[in-house]
C-alpha cells in the first residue's frame, strides 16, 4: 500500500516491505555459488575508502547504456559516518546540485537509493530501515545490495543479500543514464558541484553493473548465502508477514524449543491480530522445523498483508480481532513444557482493557469465567462444571456450554460465525470485513452470541512431546481478586528450580511484580507478590537462579536502568530493588533476557545478560558475562557487541545450546522507533561460542 506523493512537482516515495532477508557473515558463511554465470558490463574493486570518494568517471559512465540496469555492490562498513553514499553518478556541474543518482547506507543499518533531477521535476528516495549488518564477532560484515532500474515496469527494486526489500512502482521513470548532464561517477561519495558529499568510511570490494535487468532467480541464485538466521520468516507456514517478541528455551532432551508472537496487522501489538507460533531445532540451532501455532484464534484469516508504513496509515491497527501476545516457555523435571501467554478478546490490548475486572465471578468459593449475552447490558452468566453456561440470576443451567476451546454450543450443536478479513482500499483505508468462510464460535470474538468481559488474561498451553503438538489453551485464575484484570506476562522464560519441581513465571502490574509459582507441574499457580517503586513501567522480567533456592530477577523500568531483586527462599519472598550500572536504556525501557551459563568461566558460576545499551533508541545491542561471588553478587566481567552501537536491537531471547554455544534471538530493529515499524524478518537468531564473549 505505499503511495506516491507529490509536493510542487517533486515526487517523494517512501514505505517500503521486507520480503525475506537474510545476511551473510564473512567470518563465518559462505557465499552460494551459483550454477551458472553472470557477465556484467562493468565490473571492478575492491575500493578501500576513508572518507574519501574515489573518482571512476572515465570508466563506468561510457559503460552505462541503455534504459535498463542492475547494479551489484560488495560492502563492508564497521564504523560508518551517518550517511554514505556507496556509489554515486551525477551531474557535477556549478548549479547542478540536485541532479544526481545514489545508493546510500546510514549508520543504523538503513539501505536506501536517491534518483534525482531537478529540471524533470523528480527528487525519489527509497530506503528501508534495519536492513544491514555491520559487524559480527567482532569482524565488518559483508552486505551484498543489488539494485535494479527496469524501464518497462517503470520500477525500481533493491535487494540485500538476495531478497527483495522493496519495489517501487513510479509514474516517471528516470534511467540510472537519464540524469540531465551526468558527468562523473564515484564509489564512496557524490560530486555535486565540484566537492564531495556523503564521504564513505568502509570497503567497496566489488561494483558490477549489468545493462539490463536481473532477475529475481538470477539475484537469488548468484547473490544469495547461506543462511540459517530466521527461524520464522515472511510467507512460512504461520502465513505471517511480521513477528516479534522472540524466546528460546533448551529442553533436557537437548531440543531447542523457540516461540514468537505472529503478528497479521503489521508489529502492533494488541489489538491486532496474533497467534503464538513454536518451532524447534534438533541439531543446536542450524535447522529448525516448519512452525505451528501454540496458541491461535480463527475469528480473522492469517494473511499475508503488506501494512503501510507511510502517513497516517501505518497506525492503523485491525480492530475486531481477539489475539495472544507475549509468550513465555518452561520445563518441569518430568519433560512437560508449559508455555503461557496473554490473552485479548476482540479488539483489547493492553491500553483499553478493563482494569477493573477479571473476567471472573466467584460462586461458592469458586471462580468461574463470567459472560454476556447479546442484547443485555450486564454479565449474568457464567461457564460452569463440563463447560455448562449458567443463568446467574436464576442460577440454573441454559441450553448453551463452552467447551475446552472457548467455542460455544447450543443442546450439544457448535455454533459458527463468520471469519473476517482484512484489506487496505485506495486511499490508505483500513477495511475488516466478514469473507464467507464460517468457523467455529467462541466467547473471545466479536460476533459471539456470549462474550467474555474486554479485559486480559493469561492463557497456559502445554506439551507433553517436546513442542511437537500443543494442547488447548485454558485461563488461569485471577490472582489479584475479581476486582482486578490479570497481570501481564513476562515474555521469555519461566525458571525451573533445581532443588524442587517448582516453576516459576514473572508477571507485573502496577506497582508490582507477581509470580506465577507452580509446585505440581504448572497444573496449578499460586502468587509470590514483590513491590517496585513506579507503578506505570512495563517490568518485564526474567529470571535466573545463582545457586540452589537464590533466584536473581533483572526486569525493565522507567528510570533508565535494569532493576533486580532477589530471593533467598525459592520465590517466595523477595529483597527490595536494586540497579545495574554498567547498562543505560531509554525512559521507557526495553526488555532483558538472561541465563546462567553451565560452564565455569575464570573458574566460576557465570550469568549472561542481554539488552540493548542506549538511551537514545533500542539499539547497541550487547551481551554482559557476568561472575557470581560468593555472597550473591555479580561481577560483570565481560560484555560483546551484537552490532554497532546505532543498529538496531530490542527485545531477544538468550539459551545456551547443548554444544555449549549461546543462541541469540533478537529484534534486530527498533521496535519503539515510529520509522521502524512494520519490518519484516528482522528477528534474527545467531550463534555464539563464549570464547566470542570473551573478548
Amino acid at each position: 500500500m505505499n503511495k506516491i506523493h507529490k509536493f510542487a512537482g517533486v515526487a517523494i516515495i517512501s514505505g517500503v516491505l521486507l520480503t525475506g532477508l537474510s545476511y551473510s557473515f564473512v567470518n563465518t558463511d559462505k557465499i552460494v555459488y551459483a550454477t551458472s554465470e553472470l557477465s556484467p558490463n562493468y565490473q571492478s574493486g575492491p575500493y578501500i575508502l576513508n572518507n574519501t570518494g574515489i573518482d571512476i568517471s572515465d570508466q563506468v559512465l561510457n559503460k552505462i547504456q541503455g534504459d535498463n540496469q542492475s547494479i551489484v555492490l560488495n560492502f563492508e562498513s564497521s564504523s560508518p559516518n551517518s550517511l554514505q553514499a556507496i556509489f554515486g553518478i551525477s551531474n557535477s556541474n556549478s548549479g547542478y546540485r540536485n541532479n544526481y543518482f545514489d545508493i546510500f547506507m546510514r549508520n543504523s543499518g538503513e539501505i536506501g537509493v536517491e534518483i534525482r533531477d531537478a529540471q524533470k521535476g523528480v527528487n525519489y528516495l527509497f530506503a528501508r530501515p534495519a536492513s544491514l549488518w555491520g559487524i559480527h564477532k567482532g569482524n565488518a560484515v559483508e552486505n551484498t545490495v543489488v539494485f535494479t532500474a527496469n524501464a518497462t515496469e517503470k520500477t525500481y527494486e533493491m535487494y540485500v543479500d538476495g531478497k527483495c526489500i522493496f519495489s517501487k512502482k513510479v509514474e516517471v521513470f528516470i534511467p540510472i543514464n537519464g540524469i540531465t548532464g551526468q558527468n562523473n561517477a564515484m564509489i564512496g561519495a557524490v560530486n555535486r558541484e565540484g566537492s564531495q558529499a556523503f564521504t564513505m568510511n568502509g570497503k567497496v570490494n566489488q561494483l558490477q553493473i549489468f545493462n539490463r535487468v536481473l532477475t529475481s532467480s538470477e539475484i537469488s541464485e548468484h547473490f544469495s548465502r547461506e543462511n540459517k538466521k530466521l527461524i520464522f520468516q515472511s510467507g512460512d507456514t504461520t502465513n505471517a508477514n511480521y513477528f516479534r517478541i522472540p524466546t528460546l528455551y533448551t529442553l533436557n532432551n537437548g531440543r531447542v524449543l523457540s516461540s514468537v508472537d505472529a503478528r497479521y496487522g503489521g508489529t502492533h501489538d494488541s489489538r491486532s491480530k496474533i497467534n503464538i507460533a513454536t518451532s524447534y531445532s534438533d541439531d543446536n540451532g542450524l535447522t529448525w522445523s516448519n512452525p505451528i501455532f501454540a496458541m491461535k484464534f480463527n475469528d480473522y484469516e492469517e494473511q499475508l498483508i503488506e501494512w503501510p508504513r507511510e502517513g497516517n496509515a501505518k497506525n492503523l491497527q485491525i480492530s475486531g480481532s481477539a489475539s495472544f501476545i507475549d509468550s513465555a516457555i518452561v520445563q518441569d523435571d518430568k519433560g512437560k513444557v508449559v508455555l503461557l501467554a496473554d490473552v485479548m478478546p476482540a479488539g483489547i490490548g493492553n491500553n483499553n482493557a478493563n482494569r477493573s475486572d477479571s473476567g471472573f465471578k466467584e460462586v461458592n468459593g469458586k471462580y468461574y469465567l463470567k459472560l454476556k449475552k447479546n442484547g443485555e447490558s450486564s454479565y449474568q452468566y457464567t461457564v460452569r462444571e463440563n463447560g455448562v453456561v449458567y443463568n446467574d440470576s436464576t442460577n440454573q443451567p441454559t441450553n448453551y456450554q463452552v467447551n475446552e476451546k472457548y467455542e460455544v454450543l447450543e443442546n450439544g450443536h457448535p455454533l459458527t460465525v463468520e471469519q473476517y478479513s482484512v484489506k487496505f482500499d485506495a486511499n490508505s483505508n483500513l477495511q475488516e470485513y466478514h469473507n464467507g468462510k464460517q468457523v467455529p464460535m467462541n466467547v473471545f470474538y466479536k460476533d459471539s452470541i456470549f462474550k467474555v468481559v474486554p479485559t486480559n488474561y493469561i492463557g497456559m498451553t502445554s506439551s507433553s512431546d517436546s513442542g511437537e503438538s500443543w494442547k488447548e489453551f485454558k485461563l488461569l485464575p485471577p490472582f489479584l481478586g475479581v476486582n482486578h484484570n490479570a497481570t501481564y506476562l513476562s515474555p521469555g522464560q519461566g525458571l525451573a528450580l533445581s532443588n524442587k519441581n517448582r516453576l516459576i513465571f514473572a508477571t507485573y502490574t502496577s506497582g508490582q511484580l507477581t509470580y506465577l509459582v507452580s509446585d505440581d507441574g504448572g497444573n496449578t499457580f499460586t502468587k509470590r507478590s514483590a513491590p517496585v517503586p513506579f507503578t506505570n513501567a512495563t517490568a518485564e522480567a526474567q529470571m535466573v537462579e545463582l545457586r540452589e533456592g537464590v533466584i536473581r530477577t533483572f526486569f525493565r523500568t522507567t528510570t533508565g536502568k535494569i532493576a533486580y531483586m532477589t530471593s533467598y527462599d525459592s520465590g517466595d519472598t523477595w529483597s527490595g530493588v536494586s540497579y545495574l550500572d554498567m547498562i543505560s536504556q531509554t525512559s521507557y525501557g526495553t526488555q532483558v533476557s538472561v541465563i546462567k551459563y553451565s560452564q565455569k568461566i575464570d573458574g566460576r558460576d557465570a550469568v549472561i545478560l542481554s539488552s540493548p545499551n542506549s538511551t537514545v533508541g533500542r539499539k547497541g545491542g550487547q551481551l554482559w558475562v557476568g561472575l557470581i561471588n560468593a555472597d550473591d553478587s555479580i561481577d560483570w566481567r565481560y560484555h560483546y557487541n551484537v552490532d554497532l552501537p546505532n543498529y538496531g536491537y530490542s527485545y531477544s531471547a538468550l539459551t545456551e545450546l547443548p554444544n555449549q554455544h549461546i543462541g541469540l534471538f533478537f529484534e534486530k530493529y527498533d521496535s519503539w522507533s515510529r520509522n521502524e515499524l512494520h519490518l519484516s524478518n528482522v528477528v534474527q537468531y545467531v550463534d555464539l561460542e563464549i570464547a566470542d564473549l570473551l573478548k
